[in-house]
């Protein structure tokens, strides 16, 4: 009994501090440009992506209408934000997978810090 109990302890634990490492590198992950606050997510980085490759490939205006986190029109250049956007992303998510790393090789609970 005693070792089901160390078990689910374990597993409660664990799975409270993921969810507290999740939460506080969602926080990170945000943009200040331009006057705006951006979410950094996938949705952001892909557009970005495929507007900086129609600049590339076809001429057209780099600079972009997008609505920030508090639904304020920002007028952005799509090149300077992409790379802004990509330093970020890879920063944090880069963070959150050596802290989550460590986090997994932790096998104790006195050895998650609370």
């Amino acid at each position: 009994m005693n070792n089901q109990e160390e078990f689910a302890r374990q597993r409660f634990e664990f799975h409270r501090q993921k969810q507290a490492l999740q939460q506080m590198h969602q926080q990170r992950l945000t943009l200040a440009y331009k006057g705006g606050m951006f979410k950094v997510d996938l949705n952001l980085y892909s557009y970005l992506s495929m507007a900086n490759l129609t600049v590339a490939m076809f001429k057209h205006e780099q600079e972009r209408i997008l609505i920030d986190m508090y639904d304020t029109p920002i007028k952005c250049d799509v090149v300077e934000m992409l790379k802004l956007v990509d330093e970020r992303y890879k920063e944090v998510t880069n963070d959150w997978l050596n802290e989550y790393e460590d986090l997994k090789t932790k096998r104790r609970v006195k050895d998650v810090a609370v």
